[in-house]
C-alpha cells in the first residue's frame, strides 16, 4: 500500500503519480512511497504557515506538556520504534532500542528546559530597561538522513516544537518507517493543526523545491556536506536560517600514558559503531609513535577475538553506499599491502567488516575522504603539535576522541582540536541531551541540543524601553 503524507493533522493520499520502492537491508519487507509533486508540497506548505499561526496561542507550559507526553510515548512505544528502525537501516535490533531510548530522553529534556526561551530581563541605569525575547522562527524545512533517522529528527523537533514553529519533515528515502510512526504519535498530540507535516520523496526533487520555496523560513539538515553546500546555494534567494549537521573526517588521538586495552575498545567502538555509517566516527587513529607496536598488537587482538562480525554489525544501509566504499577501496588497491586487517575482497550481502590500514600517505583518499563505513588508518605522531596538526589536516571538523590517562593534558590538547564535539576516554557513543552538538568548518553551521538547541530555532528580538 502506497504511504499517505500528512498535513492539516490528516494523513492524505499524494496528488502524484510516481512512486518510489524501499526494501529493508536486513528483511524481504518493502514499503512505497509517494514521489511527492509540487501540487503536495504547496498543500503542506500552506498546512504549515496555517499551523505556525494556530501555535502562537500556546505558551511555554503548554508546549512543554506536549513535550512530555511525546517523550512518555516513544519510551511506551521504543520496541515497535526499534523494530521499523532496524528494517530501513540494518543496525541490530538492540542498538536501535538504545537509540529510541536515547531519543526519548531529548524530548524529556526540551520538555523540562524550555523555561531556556523565557523573556530575559535588562536594567542599565537611568530608568532604561530592556526585555531579551524568543519568537519562532516560522515555517522550518527538516531533512533526516538514513542512518540515525530516529536520534536526528530526535535531536531537532523537540527544539523547533519548544520554539513555536510549525515543521515540514522531510526523511531521507532510504528511511522513513520510524518517522512515519512518530508523526502518528505526534498527531495524538494536543497539538494545533497543521504544526506537523510530512512528505516523502528524493532531496534532488521535492527536496530540492521545499528548500528553494520563499514560504521556508529555516532549514534543518544532516547529511553530506557535498549536499549541504547545494541548500546554502539553494536556500541564499530568501536568505533563510540554516541549522547544518554535515561531513566529518575525525581522528582519534591515543597518547603514550593511554591504558592500551582501553583505548582499542573505544577505537574499534568509535570506528565500527553503526557499522561506520556516523558523521562523528573516526576514522583515523593517530597513534603516538612510542607505543605503536604494542597497540596495533592488542587492537588486532581484540578484532581477531570477534569470531563473527555479523552478530554485532548490521549491513551497510544503502546498496549505493556500499558501492562506493568498494570504489574507493579499489581506487586504493595500490597500498592493499598496508591493509593490517580485514578482507579486501568480500563483497556480500551489502556487509564490510572492519578494515584496517597502516602507514599510508597523509593525502591519502582514506585518510582525506569521509568513507561513511569501518575503514580506519592508522598514522603516527612523534609530538603534540604533529598530533595536533595530523588532526586538523582536514576540511571538516565534527568530532574528535582523546585517550590519556592525564585529563588536565588532554583538555588542553582538545583546545586545539578544531572539531564541536570531543571525547576524553570515552567512545562516540556516549552522549546527552543538555550538550550542544555541530561542527567547525565544513561540517556544518549552527548547534542542536543543549539550550543552544532552542536558541538554534528562535528569532532573537531585544526590546530597549524608557518610561
Amino acid at each position: 500500500m502506497l504511504k499517505k503524507i500528512f498535513y492539516n493533522n490528516f494523513w492524505h493520499k499524494s496528488f502524484s503519480k510516481k512512486k518510489y520502492i524501499n526494501t529493508s537491508p536486513i528483511k524481504k519487507n518493502t514499503e512505497y512511497y509517494p514521489e511527492c509533486s509540487s501540487k503536495d508540497l504547496s498543500k503542506v506548505i500552506n498546512s504549515a504557515c496555517i499551523g505556525l499561526s494556530n501555535f502562537s496561542d500556546y505558551d511555554l507550559i503548554q508546549r512543554s506538556q506536549i513535550l512530555k507526553s511525546i517523550s512518555i510515548q516513544i519510551r511506551k512505544k521504543y520496541k515497535i520504534i526499534a523494530k521499523l528502525e532496524s528494517l530501513d537501516t540494518g543496525k541490530k535490533i538492540k542498538d536501535a532500542q538504545n537509540e529510541i531510548l536515547y531519543a526519548s530522553k531529548i524530548w524529556n529534556y526540551a520538555s523540562e528546559e524550555i523555561n531556556t526561551l523565557k523573556p530575559v530581563d535588562k536594567k542599565f541605569g537611568n530608568g532604561i530597561k530592556a526585555k531579551i525575547i524568543f519568537e519562532p522562527v516560522g515555517c522550518v524545512a527538516l531533512i533526516t538522513p538514513w542512518n540515525y533517522p530516529f536520534i536526528v529528527i530526535s535531536e531537532r523537533l523537540p527544539f523547533i516544537l519548544a520554539a513555536g514553529n510549525s515543521v515540514i519533515i522531510k526523511p531521507s528515502e532510504y528511511a522513513s518507517r520510524s518517522i512515519t510512526y512518530l508523526v502518528n504519535i505526534l498527531k495524538e498530540q494536543n497539538l494545533p493543526d497543521g504544526v506537523i507535516n510530512l512528505l516523502y520523496g528524493s532531496g534532488k526533487k521535492i527536496g530540492r523545491k521545499l528548500v528553494s520555496n520563499k514560504k521556508i523560513n529555516m532549514i534543518s539538515f544532516t547529511g553530506s556536506t557535498i549536499v549541504g553546500k547545494k541548500i546554502i546555494n539553494l536556500s541564499s534567494g530568501g536568505v533563510k536560517r540554516l541549522s547544518l549537521e554535515l561531513g566529518g573526517k575525525n581522528s582519534i588521538i591515543v597518547m603514550s600514558d593511554a591504558n592500551i586495552k582501553k583505548a582499542v575498545d573505544i577505537t574499534i567502538n568509535s570506528f565500527c559503531s553503526n557499522s561506520g555509517q556516523a558523521c562523528v566516527a573516526t576514522s583515523k587513529l593517530v597513534l603516538d609513535k612510542k607505543i605503536k607496536t604494542a597497540f596495533i598488537k592488542e587492537l588486532k587482538k581484540k578484532l581477531h577475538s570477534i569470531k563473527d562480525f555479523k552478530k554485532i554489525l548490521g549491513p551497510i544501509t544503502t546498496s549505493f553506499q556500499f558501492k562506493r566504499i568498494h570504489k574507493i577501496l579499489k581506487k586504493n588497491s595500490m597500498y592493499n599491502e598496508n591493509v593490517i586487517f580485514g578482507d579486501l575482497t568480500k563483497k556480500k550481502n551489502n556487509y564490510i567488516f572492519p578494515i584496517v590500514y597502516d602507514n599510508l600517505p597523509l593525502n591519502n583518499i582514506i585518510n582525506q575522504e569521509e568513507i561513511f563505513g569501518p575503514i580506519l588508518s592508522i598514522i603516527t605522531f612523534e609530538n603534540e603539535n604533529e598530533a595536533i596538526n595530523i588532526a586538523n589536516n582536514t576540511n571538516y571538523g565534527l568530532s574528535a576522541v582523546i585517550c590519556s590517562k592525564n585529563i588536565n593534558y588532554a583538555l588542553d590538547i582538545s583546545k586545539k582540536i578544531n572539531s564541536g564535539r570531543i571525547w576524553i576516554n570515552q567512545s562516540i557513543l556516549k552522549n546527552f541531551p543538555d550538550l550542544p552538538i555541530g561542527g567547525y568548518k565544513e561540517s556544518g553551521l549552527n548547534r542542536e541540543c543543549g539550550t543552544e538547541g532552542f536558541k538554534t530555532y528562535s528569532e532573537i528580538k531585544s526590546i530597549i524601553l524608557k518610561k
